[in-house]
């Protein structure tokens, strides 16, 4: 009997052994496919956190993942942003409309599900992105995976188009109103003033007129004395109504027209008064820097109204009344840029708007950049890498200005595609708020290239003291920030014709 209870239980010893292992195969089974799984978890994270476009999960109206491409076009930490409302990042303009739609969303009521929406960064820029929006289970609750696609680019793009067909209708139409007027010429000492802005706005002002040396400062000032005896004194006679300031440092002299320059400040000035409606201060100031000459007309005025921002450098356009013409911005502008200049106007956050007017300081050109620029600069294809917009639309406009075919972009990835399909004749790539890897990665390509590419890298001057030895070796021709433009054209020269030599 003893014997028999012996031998069940040695029996049932075994089927223990045997069920222990078969559980100790399942559970090393089950560890496995657990690291497995959290392998492959992580390396979706980290896919998410490498996508290029934007990705925000939204769950209960909160931010529950934000990815590094949408952080970074926001300017915030994961902090910042993670648990807070999502309307908060939308610009106010549009945060009714997408807490609607949301609204719609979550009751189960047809919405699109790619639309076009404004962001605002940390630093106040707009950031112009399409939408589109996918429902989710997130630990078994509704969520919704938002997929931001940057259109700012696009926006520029197409806002330069615009302005670019504008532009051209509105010369023909002002060279053909011109020719129409001369014409008859009983009419026009009673046009003259309407024909002189007519041939500026035609760009036909100007061309019997050549460029000379001008003092831009004493510019402005002929036009703040000119501007003090008309708006000293309010219509009521109460002096001091309207105060007209000045703080103006000495410039260097600069090449243009300055009739046509007196008549576009003026202009500038005129309508900043115009904003302030009969009480205020206007301020002018000067200030040279990085090749260029500056001038400040900031008002304590309203500022620019948000239904105008688009519409300002219309010809005809006005927000003052009928009796007005609406030409002078439209027609300032068009006289800067002839000069060589540019100008731009925004609102001041404290309030008021701030015009300012760049105008490039010609230099003599030393004995190398006479020498360089023997090398052909027409034509040259150029890539232009930088992620910052402003930079990349400034060497756009300065390469363009000089003949060459530009093609530009604000991401590594997209800069080997362009390097793959065309032959470039020089790369400028801006090394901040890129990847070193990358950075590494492009110039190892254009240096493997069929006939090498020369390659510019702007960077911060502390960056540059620490450039490491290959770097340099790869590319040697390197720009500090803020640019000097006479600097960099003397850079770019020689790596052409640097470039050339290679071939």
């Amino acid at each position: 009997m003893a014997e028999k209870r012996i031998e069940r239980l040695k029996r049932l010893l075994e089927k223990l052994r045997v069920e222990k292992r078969t559980l100790r195969e399942k559970i090393n089974d089950l560890q496995k496919e657990h690291r497995q799984a959290v392998r492959g978890l992580k390396e979706g994270w980290r896919l998410l956190e490498a996508l290029p476009g934007g990705v925000v999960l939204i769950q209960d109206g909160k931010i529950g993942y934000i990815n590094a491409a949408a952080r970074e076009a926001l300017g915030c930490e994961e902090e910042d942003v993670k648990g807070h409302d999502f309307a908060d990042f939308v610009h106010p303009k549009f945060q009714a409309r997408l807490r609607e739609r949301y609204r719609k969303r979550v009751s189960g009521k047809p919405v699109p599900d790619r639309y076009e929406a404004c962001m605002t960064s940390k630093r106040g820029d707009q950031l112009w992105c399409e939408v589109r929006v996918k429902r989710i289970l997130v630990g078994g609750r509704r969520a919704f995976l938002f997929n931001l696609i940057g259109l700012n680019e696009r926006k520029r793009a197409e806002k330069l188009h615009i302005e670019s067909a504008k532009q051209q209708v509105v010369e023909r139409f002002s060279s053909g109103l011109y020719r129409e007027i001369e014409g008859r010429r009983g009419t026009v000492d009673h046009f003259s003033p309407l024909l002189q802005e007519l041939q500026w706005l035609g760009q036909n002002g100007g061309i019997k007129e050549k460029a000379v040396l001008f003092d831009l400062r004493k510019v402005a000032q002929e036009v703040i004395f000119a501007a003090k005896r008309k708006w000293g004194k309010s219509p009521s006679g109460k002096k001091g109504a309207i105060r007209i300031g000045s703080y103006l440092r000495a410039l260097p002299s600069l090449r243009g027209r300055p009739e046509e320059m007196r008549y576009a400040l003026g202009a500038l000035v005129e309508n900043a008064v115009e904003a302030l409606e009969g009480e205020g201060s206007v301020f002018l100031t000067t200030e040279e820097s990085e090749g260029f000459a500056h001038l400040y007309i900031q008002d304590s005025g309203s500022g620019i109204p948000p239904e105008a921002v688009d519409r300002i450098y219309d010809p005809f356009f006005t927000s003052k009344g009928k009796e007005r013409r609406g030409l002078g911005l439209s027609l300032a502008r068009a006289i800067i840029r002839r000069n060589g200049g540019d100008m731009e106007l925004r609102t001041n956050k404290g309030g008021g708007t701030i015009c300012t007017v760049h105008m490039p300081i010609p230099a003599k050109p030393s004995r190398k950049q006479e020498t360089a620029r023997r090398i052909r600069l027409k034509d040259t294809p150029v890539l232009i890498i930088s992620r910052q917009d402003i930079l990349r639309e400034l060497l756009c406009r300065w390469f363009s200005g000089r003949g060459c075919r530009v093609d530009a972009t604000a991401t590594c990835g997209e800069a080997f595609q362009l390097i793959s399909k065309n032959r470039y004749g020089l790369l400028v790539i801006d090394t901040e708020k890129a990847e070193g890897k990358n950075v590494a990665a492009i110039l190892k390509k254009a240096n493997r290239a069929a006939s090498k590419i020369p390659t510019v890298l702007i960077k911060n001057p502390a960056a540059i003291r620490s450039s490491k030895a290959g770097e340099q070796r790869v590319s040697p021709f390197l720009l500090s920030k803020p640019l000097n433009m006479e600097r960099a054209h003397s850079v770019f020269m020689e790596a052409l014709r640097a470039g050339d030599q290679a071939s």
